[in-house]
This record gives C-alpha cells, sequence and structure tokens, in this order.
C-alpha cells in the first residue's frame, strides 16, 4: 500500500470535508499516480468525492454498510495492502485511516503546500515510519516529496 496525501504546514489535510486550497498541479498528479489502481479511503473522504473517481477502483471503510460501486470493509484491519491483480493499492484518506494504516505503507507520496490554512482534520506524525524522501515535484507554493523507508527511493 502507498499512501498520497497533502497537507499545510500546519499539517491541515481538511476543513469541513473539503481540501482548503487548489492546486491543478497537484490534483493532476494525484490523477496520474492513481489513475488504473485501487484507491482507499474513509467515509467522509468519499462523500466528499462523491462518486467513485473514474479509472480507478475505490475501497471504502465504513460501518455504514455496502455503497453502490464500491468495495467496503467495515474496519482499517480488513483492508488488503496489495492487490491480487498487481495494481497498486494507495490510501487517500482521511486523517482516521492515515493514522490506522501509515505503518502498513511502503512509501508514501506527501504535497506539501507551503502555507499554514484552517483546517479540521490533519495528517498524523509520519516521520517515524519514513526514513528518506526525495522531491517528485516542485512548484510554487508546493513541493511533492515521495518518502520511504530508506535507501532505495522506489521501494
Amino acid at each position: 500500500m502507498i499512501a498520497i496525501a497533502a497537507m499545510s504546514l500546519n499539517r491541515a489535510i481538511g476543513l469541513n470535508g473539503q481540501i482548503p486550497w487548489h492546486l491543478s498541479e497537484d490534483l493532476r498528479f494525484f490523477k496520474r499516480v492513481t489513475l488504473g489502481h485501487i484507491m482507499v479511503m474513509g467515509r467522509k473522504t468519499y462523500d466528499s468525492l462523491g462518486r467513485p473517481l473514474p479509472g480507478r477502483e475505490s475501497w471504502v471503510v465504513t460501518r455504514g454498510g455496502p455503497i453502490s460501486g464500491v468495495r467496503t470493509f467495515a474496519h482499517p484491519s480488513e483492508v488488503p495492502v496489495t492487490s491480487a491483480d498487481g495494481r497498486e493499492v494507495f490510501l487517500i484518506g482521511g486523517a482516521q485511516l492515515y493514522a490506522a494504516l501509515l505503518p502498513q505503507c511502503t512509501a508514501l507520496y506527501l504535497t506539501i503546500v507551503q502555507r499554514e490554512v484552517m483546517g479540521d482534520a490533519f495528517f498524523p506524525e509520519f516521520e517515524s515510519e519514513f526514513s528518506t524522501f526525495t522531491v517528485e515535484q516542485l512548484g510554487e507554493g508546493y513541493e511533492i516529496r515521495k518518502y520511504s523507508h530508506g535507501g532505495d527511493p522506489d521501494s
């Protein structure tokens, strides 16, 4: 499983069920990386999207029962960290799911939004889980990093 997220300098990732900024470049990066793969998310994240995203399979962790068009799991521990067909499994949020599943992730794509913003959902501490990073993309007001467990940034 690979986590993908964006956070502000004060670790905010959401406000009232929405991303508290708009970065077209980051959205394009997210689409390019996740297209054709599986996305794991919590119910609130799924509700904020409003539907399964095209070209990707959605897995939702929810105690609320089945959701049309997606695979559901009642608990984060039930989510497979790999797929049987070789597709990548991407953890896309929210805060509670990141906290529960980051230790099982082999890598983390993290967009650092170079400002502080208001938020009610925050990215958990992850620095002890990942020892190295490479800069994947640098733009005005943001930086996209790929964190890994050490040595090989592609691991």
